[in-house]
This record gives structure tokens, C-alpha cells and sequence, in this order.
């Protein structure tokens, strides 16, 4: 009997050393679950802030790609926003010279959009700023619409001049320059607009 009891009174401390291993164990293996789950996150978390700056640094690139496209396109529509104002002067004062009367409306349909085009195919648009995408957008349309009229301008001397030829007529520069005169107007006027858009574009880039 006396035995009996000093077997059960061994047993219980047997009994609570394998309570406390087993807890030890569980808790081991939480606190290695968390641990692993912890680094996934860290590494996941670590890998998109390092996508998402290499993302900003190549619209950054890309915008900057933008900015000497507009520089370009500025200083081309400059020179041709002079002469055309010159053209339409002439056209539309009689005391102009004969020699400024020979000159030629120039649409500008040699704008580029092509970074713009590019950044926006790229899916970079994104990681930019939405106010300064906006506003090129806005820009761009109204290169655009331009160069649609600049278009429209060089298709309508085409077929004066086909018609003239089919005909077997000279085609008179004058009657022609004073009959499309308002299309001349709409043109240097889109170009003054697009030209401030150029301006503020670039202000807000500086």
C-alpha cells in the first residue's frame, strides 16, 4: 500500500514536467509560425516599396522625357506662330508688301507626342503626380485638335490644287489664302493657346 502511494506521488511530477514540455512546445511552434509569417510580410512589404521607387524613378525619367518634348515642340511652334501671324497680316492688310504677301501658312503638324504617347503606354502614369498628368493631358489634347486643323489646312490646299489642275487653271495664291482666311485666324489662335499651355507646362516642371 505504502509503495503504491509513493509510485502515484513520482507520477504527478512526471505528469506536469510533460504539461509544461508540451506547452513549451506549442508555444515554440506559435511563436515560429509568427516569426516566418512575420518575415513573408517583412520581405512582401520590403519587395513593393522597392517596385513602387523604381516604379516613381522611371516616371520620373519619363516625365523629364516629356519636359524636353515640350521644349522642342515650343521652340518649333514659336517660329511658326511668328511667321503665321505675319501670313495672316498680310492677307488681311492691303498695305503690306508684295513680299510679305508671298508667304505661306505653316500648320505645325510636326508637334510631337511621342514621350507622352510612351509614359502612358507604360502604365507609368500612376506613380506621377495626378494634377501635372491632368494638365498634359490637356495640353496634349489641344496639340491635338491643332494639328487636326494644321491637317485640315494642308488637305483643302491639296484639293484646291487638284481641282485647279484638272481643270487646267493656275491656282490663284491670294484668292485662295483670302477664301480659307478664317481657318488661318483659328489656326494662330489654337497656336497662342497651345503655346501658353507649353509655357505653363514647363513652370510646372521648373
Amino acid at each position: 500500500m505504502g509503495n503504491q502511494t509513493t509510485e502515484e506521488a513520482k507520477a504527478v511530477p512526471d505528469l506536469q514536467g510533460a504539461k509544461k514540455r508540451k506547452q513549451w512546445s506549442v508555444s515554440a511552434i506559435a511563436f515560429e509560425v509568427f516569426a516566418i509569417v512575420l518575415g513573408v510580410l517583412l520581405a512582401l512589404g520590403l519587395s513593393e516599396w522597392a517596385e513602387d521607387r523604381q516604379h516613381k524613378m522611371l516616371a520620373s525619367s519619363a516625365l523629364q522625357n516629356i519636359v524636353k518634348e515640350i521644349e522642342s515642340n515650343l521652340e518649333i511652334l514659336e517660329l511658326i506662330h511668328e511667321n503665321n501671324l505675319r501670313t495672316v497680316e498680310a492677307i488681311t492688310s492691303p498695305s503690306e508688301s508684295a513680299a510679305d504677301e508671298s508667304k505661306s501658312i505653316i500648320p505645325g503638324i510636326q508637334l510631337q507626342e511621342t514621350a507622352w504617347e510612351a509614359f502612358l503606354a507604360s502604365g507609368l502614369s500612376g506613380y506621377a503626380d495626378y494634377d501635372k498628368i491632368l494638365k498634359l493631358s490637356q495640353m496634349y489634347a489641344i496639340q491635338r485638335v491643332y494639328k487636326q486643323t494644321g491637317m485640315q489646312v494642308i488637305e483643302s490646299a491639296m484639293n484646291a490644287t487638284a481641282y485647279a489642275t484638272a481643270a487646267g487653271t493656275v491656282l490663284d495664291d491670294q484668292h485662295f489664302q483670302e477664301q480659307f482666311i478664317e481657318y488661318f485666324q483659328l489656326l494662330t489662335q489654337l497656336e497662342a493657346q497651345l503655346l501658353g499651355v507649353y509655357r505653363g507646362a514647363l513652370e510646372d516642371f521648373d
